[in-house]
This record gives C-alpha cells, sequence and structure tokens, in this order.
C-alpha cells in the first residue's frame, strides 16, 4: 500500500458488463482529474473501488467476495462499494464487506469528493464535480486496444427477473454530440475500434437521432477504423441497424441479441416483448442482410416454470440457429423481482444439468461458425503477442485469430485469409498474399 499521502493511488475492480466497464473508465478519469494515480486492478493503493454487478446473484457475490478479501488482507485500505449492488441492497452491504464507504449510482462519479469527506485523504488537485456520463477522455482500465463508450443507461422493459430497472432507472441517452467528441478524443489517443454500449442500447434516441444516426455520427470520424455494437434487444432499433450494418465498413458484423429461452411460454412468464417466431424472424433477415454475420445471444436456464418440454424447445431452436456465441446463465432469485415468488422453482441440480448441455450445444457452435470462415478474408485488430511471437485479437465477427506476428504491431488491423480454426481460434501459417496491414 502506498504511504504518500500527497498522490494518493486508487484501483478499480469492476464486475459485470461492458456498461460497468465503460463506467469505471469514467470513474478513473474523474480520479486522475484529482490527483489521485489510478492503479491497475488489485494493486496496492490506498483506495479500493470495487464497481459493483447485481444482475445475477453470483455477480453480487463476487462483488461482496472481492471487497470482503481486500479488506481482510489489506485493513488500511480504504474499500468503497459503488453501483448497482449497493443501489440495490443498500447499508446491509458495509456490514457485510467492512467497506469503508458506499455509494449509489447517482453518486459514483464524483467519488473523489466523496472520499475526501470521509477518509481524510488529500489531492494535489481540486476534486472534479459531480457528471453522469463519461468525460471526454475516459482512462483506460483494461490495457485493450478498444474502447468502450456508454451512450445509454436505464431500462423499463421490466422483464419479471431482472433488477436493472430499479437498479438503473428508466432510459436516458447521451447527446450525440457528446459522444461523438468523447470518440473523437480516443482516436486522438490511438484506439482503432470503439464498443457503443448501453443498459438497453437500442433504445438510444437523443432528438430525433436514434441509434443509426449515433453510427452515421461516429464513422465519420476520422482514423477510427472499426465500430462494434455491444448487447442489442430485439423489438428495439435492430432492423435498421441490420440495414446499415450490411453497407457499412466500419461497423463489426457481429450482434448479440438475448434469447433468453425458445419456448413462448417462458418468454410470456419473463415479460420478454416478443415470440419464437419474431426472433427467428429476425434473426432469418439479419442473416440475408449480412453475409457472414457473428451472432451471439444470451439464454437463461432454469427460469420457474421451465420443464423437459420448455428446455427442449429451447435446445431445438438453437441448433436452427446458426449462433456463433452462447452466453448460458443459470436463472438466480433477485429479490423484489417477479420471478422470485413464481411457482415452479426448478432444482439447482436440474439447472447445472441443462446449462451443461447448453454450453455443450454452444461449443458446437461456435467451432461450426469458425471452420465456416476459414478460407475468407478476415480483419483482426491485434491485441497482444504470445510467447511463441504469434500476433493475436479479434475478427470483425468477434471470432479470435492468431497469425505470425513479424512486424504486426499492437493496435494494427490487419486482414488475413485462414487456413484453419483450432482450440477456440483462426489460425494461418502462411504469409502471402497476407497478412496485410489495413491503413
Amino acid at each position: 500500500m502506498s504511504s504518500d499521502r500527497r498522490l494518493p493511488s486508487v484501483s478499480i475492480k469492476t464486475i459485470g458488463c461492458r456498461l460497468n466497464q465503460a463506467e469505471s473508465a469514467a470513474m478513473a478519469a474523474g480520479f486522475n482529474a484529482a490527483g489521485y494515480h489510478v492503479a491497475s486492478p488489485g494493486a496496492p493503493a490506498n483506495v479500493c473501488v470495487v464497481h459493483t454487478c447485481a444482475v445475477t446473484a453470483n455477480a453480487e457475490r463476487k462483488s461482496m467476495q472481492f471487497a470482503r478479501s481486500v479488506k481482510r488482507k489489506h485493513p488500511d485500505i480504504f474499500v468503497v462499494l459503488a453501483g448497482c449492488a449497493v443501489e440495490l441492497s443498500g447499508p446491509a452491504l458495509a456490514e457485510k464487506t467492512g467497506a469503508d464507504l458506499l455509494v449509489g449510482q447517482a453518486d459514483k462519479f464524483r467519488l473523489p469528493t466523496l472520499i475526501a469527506a470521509h477518509s481524510g485523504i488529500t489531492f494535489l488537485t481540486p476534486p472534479t464535480h459531480s457528471h453522469t456520463h463519461t468525460p471526454t477522455h475516459p482512462i483506460p482500465l483494461f490495457n485493450s486496444t478498444r474502447a468502450l463508450v456508454k451512450v445509454q443507461d436505464g431500462c423499463n422493459f421490466h422483464c419479471s427477473y431482472c433488477v436493472v430497472p430499479r437498479a438503473r432507472g428508466n432510459p436516458v441517452s447521451r447527446p450525440l454530440a457528446d459522444v461523438v467528441k468523447e470518440v473523437e478524443g480516443l482516436v486522438e489517443n490511438g484506439y482503432r475500434e470503439v464498443v457503443l454500449t448501453g443498459a438497453n442500447l437500442g433504445c438510444y434516441r437523443h432528438g430525433n437521432a436514434g441509434l443509426v444516426d449515433l453510427v452515421q455520427a461516429v464513422e465519420r470520424i476520422r482514423g477510427l477504423p472499426r465500430i462494434r455494437l455491444s448487447s442489442l434487444e430485439t423489438t428495439t432499433a435492430e432492423h435498421a441497424v441490420v440495414e446499415h450494418m450490411g453497407a457499412s465498413p466500419k461497423l463489426c458484423r457481429y450482434l448479440h441479441i438475448p434469447l433468453q429461452s425458445g419456448s413462448d411460454t417462458i418468454l410470456a412468464s419473463m415479460g420478454r416483448r416478443y415470440t419464437v417466431d419474431d426472433y427467428y424472424r429476425f434473426v432469418s433477415f439479419a442473416l440475408e442482410r449480412v453475409p457472414g454475420l457473428g451472432l451471439g445471444t444470451d439464454l437463461i436456464v432454469g427460469f420457474p416454470g421451465e420443464n423437459d418440454s420448455n428446455f427442449d424447445e429451447t435446445v431445438q431452436l438453437v441448433k436452427r440457429i446458426p449462433f456463433s456465441n452462447l452466453h448460458v446463465f443459470t436463472y438466480s432469485k433477485r429479490d423484489r423481482t417477479p420471478a422470485a415468488t413464481m411457482r415452479g422453482q426448478v432444482p439447482d441440480k436440474v439447472k447445472k444439468i441443462r446449462a451443461a448441455r447448453l454450453a455443450e450445444l454452444g461449443a458446437a457452435k461456435s467451432e461450426a461458425f469458425g471452420d465456416s470462415l476459414v478460407g475468407t478474408r478476415v480483419s483482426v485488430l491485434v491485441e497482444e503477442h504470445d510467447s511463441n511471437g504469434q500476433a493475436a485479437g479479434w475478427t470483425g465477427e468477434y471470432v479470435r485469430a492468431v497469425l505470425p506476428g513479424g512486424r504486426l504491431a499492437r493496435n494494427d488491423i490487419v486482414d488475413f485469409v485462414p487456413d484453419a480454426f483450432a482450440d477456440g481460434m483462426l489460425r494461418t501459417d502462411t504469409a502471402a498474399p497476407g497478412p496485410q496491414k489495413v491503413l
């Protein structure tokens, strides 16, 4: 732990989604402006901020476990719990974790001021004022070559299992000009890919501008080759996005569209706003408009009332759709949600068996999609080099790839034709006619 009170230090541990990660970068910028040294997560520091998640019981448990561990190993560190779990569970978390300060959503962007009032830590520069959106120059926390940009927050869909509306409130979108300004700053700092993210991204709306208008504005920024979208809910802006993606040279050809269940009975019980047929028709539309599209989804197994027949409907639907990536979650009760008191709670043992079956199916789907890209030209953002000097990164379709490093540098974008897909990665042993650097 640093003892230099003239230059206080902070580490930020982020649990959960890309939106949390984008907000952590904003918090880091606020600390930097207040005279802090921002250390890597888990590094010795005067202050440790645990940016919590509560979307699942497991995410909240991880948040609490990390805070307890820090306080147990380093009693002198000032531990802050911030974000969704605090918003939902409140003061009870202090006793559970030993945290020194609990901060909800409304105040987590003015942490330097709050910590100064409670810890006695002083600053080289005055603490920054409160803000509700990421600043123009967020500080990267994850040694990443892609920057996460928060453009929207909140949700009012009120699915029966979900705490997001309580944790984050109603939808609110950032002004389009603010987002463009932030991305311009990121490009100036060397980023070549940005990920637009939000609690319900498809609900982005500022004035007359929707998500596609925002994408088009970001595309006009010089020096930015790649734009990626985080998860999109069907029934929002998905059709317009697909039409644009099919023609865009910058928008990565990957969509993550949560399905949750392949049973209309369970979808209705979840409070989802579509049927199985609605979802299938949209996916078919997307695959037709965007050849080679990478397609990810979320699935919840063991939702209350899900019987063997309902689960088999999910399995059969997943088999029909050429997903490239499945995120499989076991249902967990969230307090004060309608699903928590529904009849037909599924035993944990059954949930585990069903999750394993879908995970196995997901691995086969990923393998098939990877194989489909062999022999086709793909674009890769180089993120690192392995011990053998090979360059590794992600394609626009969100598939891991490795290729001979040679003269390739981190943050280069290259295109190449993979010879094989093995161990979850596209590979090539040849350098001609690629890899070729994309300027």
